[in-house]
């Protein structure tokens, strides 16, 4: 088999990983243990696109599946995003 292969391969255990765990969870529950599955086949997920990637055959980014969560940077925003926001239940700042 060629890298590619190899890597198609992997990929598709990783998705029915990702299927069987859904499954696990659908059935037990969102426990510690569920979580801590979905993390690790999510992070074999990464893996797989990181090698995919470092032998020129990746997509780029990979795209989150439903339910994953998405971790955010805790650096600043820029102030210039909320110039147009709306207060919530109060409505639009005015300058009179």
């Amino acid at each position: 088999m060629s890298v590619k292969d190899d890597l198609t391969s992997a990929a598709t255990h990783v998705a029915g990983l990702r299927h069987a765990v859904a499954a696990l969870r659908e059935d037990l529950g969102t426990t510690i243990d569920v979580q801590r599955l979905r993390d690790d086949v999510a992070r074999l997920a990464d893996d797989v696109d990181l090698l995919a990637r470092a032998v020129g055959i990746g997509s780029g980014e990979r795209v989150g599946q439903p339910g994953e969560i998405v971790f955010i940077s805790d650096d600043d925003y820029d102030p210039a995003l909320w110039s147009d926001a709306e207060d919530e239940g109060v409505g639009p700042r005015r300058s009179d």
